[in-house]
């Protein structure tokens, strides 16, 4: 049975510690889908492809024009990640309670 993902590249949020991002992905994912805006809310299992410059934060968009260095992690990612039940998490929008599977990848530079 294949699972499929919506996937969605984006950077680290605000404020957002990135060593916690990186030893926690899972509180990661549920924060994103918790703060999502209203007009794009989705459930849909997702992938969050994280981009992040551990030297500067506010640089980490720069690492979409490395698309080699980019596309070469998420290549990598497909060919050893699998899903397990560890991957399904639970999270809260606007008073209602939604369960998914989320992966997230974080790439840093």
């Amino acid at each position: 049975m294949t699972t499929s993902f919506d996937l969605k590249t984006t950077y680290l949020p605000r404020g957002y510690p990135i060593d916690e991002a990186i030893k926690n992905p899972r509180q990661l994912a549920i924060w994103m889908y918790e703060n999502q805006g209203a007009q794009r809310f989705g459930a849909d299992n997702r992938l969050f492809v994280i981009l992040a410059d551990k030297n500067n934060l506010d640089q980490s968009w720069k690492l979409k024009r490395d698309f080699d260095f980019v596309f070469g992690k998420i290549g990598q990612f497909f060919n050893e990640a699998t899903v397990s039940p560890k991957d399904e998490i639970v999270f809260t929008f606007q008073k209602k309670t939604y369960t998914t599977i989320s992966k997230v990848l974080i790439i840093t530079k």
